[in-house]
């Protein structure tokens, strides 16, 4: 993996985690800019839904360097602004890596320089990308788009529900103590979204080695 002088960031931010074993948690969001997926236009979500299932909804802004803390920056500034936010706190930073697709952007020193102050470093991916070895990995999977990571090396699987995939087919090769979660897919339309939950729900039933999960920051209105 080539190391990076600098570093594409659209935005650092601090808020609670808002999804999966993790849920409620104080964390340092990084969200890298770029993606594999979907170019971040609205023009091209057609197109690109043949890559990846997440183009036809997805609503992250990760585009650009222009966000709160963002900018194209060096290992030890982000370092720093992790810090800053964070503040003086007894506890370690939980430092949160998304995108985007960060697996196109983070490497070994950026880690490295996060980990040697203390701070856990958690990644969500779309499994596309090889990682560096970083705290926590969450596999988010975004089929058609094959996952090139061990399944075995994850922390925890979280799948998008209903996406047109079935959850199950990533799952088969974890152990059960690795959790997964099964979240709706989060839509404009209130009706379709009680849809999408009841449908999780009653995955759930089926599925009792599953666990729903809720995007907690958008319920409370964080970042």
């Amino acid at each position: 993996m080539k190391t990076r002088l600098f570093y594409p960031i659209k935005e650092i931010f601090l808020t609670l985690q808002g999804e999966g074993a993790h849920a409620g948690a104080r964390a340092v969001f990084v969200r890298t800019s770029g993606c594999n997926v979907w170019s971040g236009r609205e023009q091209d979500r057609e197109r690109d839904t043949k890559k990846g299932c997440c183009a036809a909804w997805c609503d992250t802004d990760f585009n650009g360097t222009n966000g709160v803390n963002g900018g194209k920056l060096s290992a030890l500034q982000i370092r720093d602004t992790v810090v800053k936010l964070w503040g003086e706190r007894e506890q370690a930073p939980m430092v949160v890596i998304s995108g985007g697709e960060p697996g196109l952007v983070i490497d070994d020193t950026l880690v490295l320089t996060l980990q040697n102050i203390g701070a856990d470093v958690h990644v969500e991916t779309n499994g596309s990308q090889q990682l560096p070895d970083v705290d926590w990995v969450t596999l988010s999977p975004k089929p058609p788009m094959g996952v090139k990571l061990n399944m075995l090396a994850i922390n925890e699987l979280k799948c998008i529900y209903p996406a047109g995939f079935d959850p199950l087919t990533y799952a088969s090769p974890l152990p059960l103590s690795i959790p997964r979660f099964i979240q709706p897919l989060d839509s404009k339309d209130p009706v379709t979204n009680a849809a999408n939950a009841e449908a999780c729900i009653e995955f759930v039933h089926r599925n009792p080695e599953w666990r729903l999960s809720t995007q907690l920051h958008k319920t409370l209105g964080l970042q």
